[in-house]
């Protein structure tokens, strides 16, 4: 699958397939969320809730397989393979927003099965259309304790997996920090629940803060995008 995103791409000369296929499934996806927020703001509660969920379900699946299959960030801990600029651009312009990206990246991998969750506890079917109900929405606590040691336990055996297939450190740190943004804004849950208890308006406040966050994930992108096949090419690039 690496040597296949590795050929060349069809956009710009240098560009490789998997860094074409990457961006114009990142405008896609950003698309989607914002036409599917449209419908939300429209009171589509229904055309809302079934775009985002097969939006927010491809676009989760497309991050574990890309990220996967091509080591994306990794980069920023290994060096500047794959960068053609000066040590200055790279230092002091690309890496800072290649490690925005990736956090804004990993956030989202984060809210978007979060806010499905969410959607789905918040709302209820009247008449086979979804309705945001109104009133406090909280977490059953040993509910809440289990998804923490779950996510403990998945991590673990994901290290075990790593170390036994001497994988990077800077992917073993790369995992690790996703485990633990997982962890903390699971955590994070209860002090969710105190700022914004009610259901509804917590799923408006935070639904539109992610539709931010995906569109900021999409100016990270295109800038990496321009810095790495556009202005400062190499002859053979691999993120």
């Amino acid at each position: 699958m690496k040597e296949i995103l590795e050929q060349p791409g069809f956009m710009v000369a240098s560009g490789t397939l998997g860094a074409d296929l990457s961006y114009l499934l990142a405008v896609v996806f950003t698309v989607l969320f914002l036409v599917a927020w449209w419908m939300a703001k429209k009171g589509q509660a229904t055309r809302h809730h079934n775009l985002i969920f097969i939006s927010m379900v491809s676009m989760v699946l497309y991050f574990v397989g890309y990220y996967y299959a091509r080591s994306l960030g990794v980069l920023a801990f290994e060096g500047k393979e794959g960068f053609g600029g000066p040590d200055q651009i790279y230092e002091s312009v690309f890496l800072p927003i290649l490690t925005i990206h990736l956090t804004l990246v990993g956030l989202g991998f984060i809210f978007a099965p979060y806010m499905i969750i969410e959607g789905f506890r918040a709302s209820r079917k009247i008449n086979g259309d979804y309705v945001l109900q109104e009133g406090n929405l909280k977490a059953d606590p040993k509910k809440f304790k289990r998804i923490i040691l779950w996510i403990f336990g998945l991590w673990a055996i994901l290290e075990v997996f790593l170390l036994i297939i001497d994988k990077s450190w800077g992917a073993q740190l790369a995992y690790f920090l996703i485990f633990l943004t997982v962890g903390l804004v699971v955590s994070l849950e209860k002090l969710i629940e105190k700022l914004l208890p009610d259901g509804a308006h917590r799923h408006r406040v935070l639904g539109r803060g992610t539709m931010i966050l995906f569109a900021l994930i999409l100016c990270t992108s295109t800038a990496t995008y321009l810095l790495l096949y556009v202005l400062y090419p190499v002859n053979k690039t691999v993120l």
